[in-house]
């Protein structure tokens, strides 16, 4: 090819000199990589006139200095994209070795748990605590997030504490917008802290929720549906979630699979006391909206071979966490209305915790009592649960103090649900905070009794029970239970 001549369906560089050049360039803009293929064919031409290959050495210098910037952004792309390939299974098979070894507990000294506290934070983002006022800048509207709740997204620039310790934002802080969800329409907005504090305090897996005020800048009228102007707006309640900080993993182009509790049994490995804890716990909230994606397998450090066809991916630890817990504290059903399976206290209180279960020296095969939604395809119903899980929960539930148990429903601000106010926002004849605290606190502890009071048939018993009873190892373990958890 004579780049002086004519180079096929393109202008000629010798007889439109100056076009010629433009047009190289504006094409090296476009595809660096083909463009620079071509100026070295340029000089490949020997039967070029000398002006012709002084002017495509000229182009050849030019193209090289404007390809490298377009050949980085490509390198970049690619890494990000190699990156992307290193947080998904390629294979069933690695999937399913990830939740056989996956965690589904860690012992901890449930007594000494702070409730009102939550969960240890990470230090380099802002510390949430109780009833703070976060300041954000809006960010994303909830309508491209998912879900029924209202939310949105925000970044944060300041919080500002009760006591009036004030938090900046500073250069060493990793912080990326986070969701909101808020308003006391939605009683989801209640039930997520109390399920999600429990969880945490017995040592199960879960996201972390944090109740505050939110002070949202730039936040349209609608923030769900980014419509209307922007304002600074406040939200009371709401709450902000710290996910479970590592990786989600799925099945290459599955990216809302999670995991079923079909799957709990068939493919986790952890003993049966944790694995029926585990839907014991659900069956104790009422979790029934359990369909997979309200479930998620996480990967502490993800390890890839690309040696092999397909990728080979590993993980270091994994863990199995219950990542959606908003539709709890009710009585479960089908359609998970926000009126009867979120955070219902006539409902919750009135649905049995055993469908069937024996009694001290008359054991029975034992079933928990648990409605799953009409959409929780392979989800959790009416699970049967051995001694060992039975056991292991009630010996966790009532490490629990008076104090503890009071605080699960003070933290989650039951009492600033509607159907408490009238609305001028005051408390109705006879209502007020400690009331309705008490009787949440009343509803959980009789329940909690039925779990301690019952016996089961034992699936795998144990030949030492310590870890069932003791998982911490506690010099004593304490019982705020009326009867014995065994």
């Amino acid at each position: 090819m004579k780049i002086g001549c004519v180079v096929p369906s393109e202008p000629s560089v010798s007889d439109y000199p100056v076009k010629g050049f433009e047009f190289l360039k504006a094409r090296v803009s476009r595809e660096p990589g083909h463009r620079l293929r071509l100026a070295v064919r340029t000089f490949a031409c020997k039967s070029c006139p000398p002006v012709a290959l002084w002017r495509a050495s000229l182009v050849l210098l030019f193209l090289g200095c404007l390809s490298i910037q377009g050949i980085r952004a490509q390198d970049d792309k690619a890494k990000a994209d190699e990156q992307k390939i290193k947080k998904a299974f390629y294979t069933s098979k690695d999937r399913l070795a990830a939740m056989h070894s996956a965690a589904l507990f860690v012992p901890k000294a449930v007594a000494e748990t702070d409730i009102m506290e939550g969960p240890e934070q990470n230090k380099h983002q802002f510390q949430l605590h109780y009833n703070d006022k976060v300041i954000c800048d809006f960010t994303t509207p909830g309508s491209k997030m998912g879900g029924k709740t209202p939310k949105f997204e925000c970044k944060i620039t300041s919080v500002v504490s009760t006591d009036g310790k004030v938090q900046t934002l500073t250069p060493d802080m990793d912080e990326e917008p986070v969701k909101v969800k808020f308003g006391g329409e939605d009683n989801e907005v209640f039930a997520e802290v109390v399920a999600t504090r429990l969880m945490w305090a017995l040592g199960y897996y879960a996201d972390s929720w944090f109740p505050v005020q939110v002070e949202c800048h730039n936040c349209p009228e609608n923030p769900v549906s980014g419509a209307g102007s922007p304002a600074t707006r406040t939200y009371i309640p709401s709450n902000i979630v710290r996910k479970f900080s590592w990786h989600k993993m799925t099945e290459s182009g599955k990216d809302e699979e999670g995991w079923s509790w079909k799957e709990l049994d068939s493919a986790n490995g952890r003993p049966t006391y944790e694995r029926d804890g585990l839907k014991l716990l659900a069956a104790f909230i009422q979790h029934s909206d359990n369909k997979p994606p309200q479930q998620r397998l996480a990967c502490h450090k993800v390890v890839i071979d690309d040696k092999t066809n397909p990728p080979t991916v590993t993980c270091d630890k994994s863990v199995m966490v219950v990542q959606d817990v908003g539709a709890t504290f009710g009585g479960g059903g089908l359609f998970t209305s926000n009126s009867s399976a979120k955070m219902n206290l006539k409902v919750w209180s009135d649905k049995k915790l055993w469908s069937s279960v024996g009694t001290d020296g008359v054991p029975k095969q034992c079933q928990a009592s648990l409605s799953k939604s009409l959409t929780a395809t392979d989800g959790l119903k009416d699970p049967k649960i051995s001694e060992e899980g039975r056991r292991f929960d009630a010996g966790l539930m009532c490490q629990l103090s008076d104090k503890q148990v009071e605080d699960l429903f003070k933290v989650a601000r039951v009492a600033q649900m509607p159907q408490y106010h009238n609305k001028d926002g005051s408390f109705k004849p006879g209502v007020d905070e400690a009331s309705v605290v008490k009787q949440w606190v009343d509803a959980f502890k009789q329940k909690r009794e039925d779990l301690a009071k019952g016996r089961c048939e034992w699936k795998e018993k144990p030949a030492d029970l310590v870890a069932v009873d003791n998982p911490m190892g506690l010099a004593t373990v304490p019982n705020y239970c009326s009867a014995k958890p065994y």
